[in-house]
């Protein structure tokens, strides 16, 4: 009622920006605990979440920063900040944990059926007068399994990885830089549990292509005679190296050291070290160069042009890189993935392959 009949068109859309917000910085899912008084951590949020509504017009009864005066809040701050400083006044001041209940009501912005505020069976008092759990002692309500607030979790942050790699850098570029900071150090704790190591060794051993090849070792089933034939399984990948200077020789050890272990496997590995240019081309043999050329600045283009001008068939690329260059315009001729440095840039720059960063 209140959001069909009492707001206008352009109010509605700044209530579901609002409720986006929460979903975007996972407010579901802070202070997900007992001790955690749900209604200043409803208002902590709606505090957060409010000041990047903008240019969409809040309801007036909206809470913001102007509903609390006496307390001198900081913008752009997060939602534990807010959180902490409500909890500080409370402590001094008896009745304004009522008063933030009433603001509440008011607001027509009370999340109590988030996550953080109960699990299953939690009832809303204001919808349901008779339930054991009322507006006043949300604290007692049952949590959400732990598993399943994880489960939930792990859902928002594949739909937000989704919506962020449909964005183009200049849409990218006008997201609100609070957020913007946000979401990517999101990305980067889900980064921090990959293990590239495995990533990378499953990406280089698929995609191999099988032919047939005479051996002495086998009689042919068809004649019974020697040479028999046998199936063999190839692979040939193109690993490029930034050799800009950026890429320190500790990660190249590194990085050399999941190679040989490719290698080891049977696949044909040709390596390009490029900078600007291609610098030089080699397959590699089991042994590290002693050094690498380059010490220019970056440009992903020429490797994947001299894979395209060679005409050489590859079953997959991989590009080691810190990610500090502009984005490429030409696609390689095979699958591709970027392996940046842990230091490196990750993003949308990035084109056509999938990303993992190494040291985590």
């Amino acid at each position: 009622m209140f959001f069909m009949e009492e707001l206008t068109h352009d109010e509605r859309c700044a209530v579901i920006k609002h409720e986006i917000l929460h979903l975007v910085l996972k407010h579901l899912f802070r202070f997900n605990d007992k001790a955690t008084d749900h209604h200043r951590l409803n208002i902590a949020a709606d505090l957060v979440v409010n000041q990047m509504v903008y240019p969409w017009p809040l309801p007036s009864s909206a809470i913001t920063l102007a509903s609390f005066p006496d307390l001198q809040l900081i913008p752009n701050k997060s939602v534990e900040y807010y959180y902490r400083r409500l909890e500080k006044h409370a402590a001094t001041n008896p009745g304004f944990d009522q008063t933030l209940r009433v603001k509440l009501t008011a607001s027509h912005s009370h999340h109590g059926r988030w996550a953080a505020s109960g699990g299953e069976g939690f009832e809303n008092a204001e919808s349901n007068p008779g339930s054991p759990v009322s507006l006043g002692s949300a604290d007692d309500a049952p949590q959400l399994s732990e598993d399943l607030a994880k489960i939930l979790e792990q859902t928002f942050d594949r739909q937000l990885q989704r919506a962020r790699s449909r964005l183009t850098n200049k849409q990218w570029g006008r997201v609100p830089g609070s957020l913007r900071s946000m979401l990517e150090q999101a990305d980067h704790v889900s980064e921090a549990q990959v293990d590239w190591k495995r990533a990378l060794r499953i990406f280089a051993s698929a995609g191999y292509r099988t032919r047939v090849v005479a051996t002495t070792r086998k009689r042919s089933k068809r004649f019974g005679t020697y040479p028999g034939v046998r199936i063999r399984r190839e692979r040939r990948l193109a690993v490029a190296i930034d050799t800009s200077g950026s890429i320190d020789s500790d990660t190249l050890a590194l990085f050399f050291a999941e190679i040989d272990k490719i290698h080891a496997t049977g696949a044909d590995v040709m390596i390009i070290e490029a900078d600007a240019k291609v610098q030089r081309t080699y397959l590699y043999k089991g042994r590290v160069p002693e050094q690498t050329d380059g010490g220019g600045g970056t440009d992903f283009n020429p490797a994947f042009e001299w894979m395209r001008t060679e005409r050489q068939h590859f079953d997959g690329c991989i590009y080691l890189t810190d990610g500090y260059a502009d984005e490429p315009t030409v696609k390689p001729p095979c699958r591709l993935m970027w392996v940046i440095t842990a230091n490196g840039r990750t993003g949308n720059h990035l084109p056509w392959g999938k990303q993992i960063q190494i040291g985590h």
